[in-house]
């Protein structure tokens, strides 16, 4: 049996995948078609993914602190 924490790490990481992968199909496109607006969008999308992962690694710098 996993440990929550273990679980939302590995969503963390799953999403943060999922945002440089969504990244790299960006920059595919932009090369495609010359347009900025695909790797535009995907920066965006990479951005947002990254978010969980931060909060997890802060949520558990503060649980040490014991804020």
């Amino acid at each position: 049996m996993s440990r929550p924490a273990s679980r939302d790490l590995s969503r963390s990481l799953t999403l943060y995948a999922a945002g440089h992968a969504a990244l790299l199909a960006g920059a595919w496109t932009m090369h495609v078609t010359g347009s900025m607006l695909p790797m535009a969008l995907a920066a965006s999308a990479c951005l947002m993914l990254t978010v969980p992962l931060v909060r997890h690694f802060v949520a558990r710098a503060a649980a040490r602190r014991g804020v």
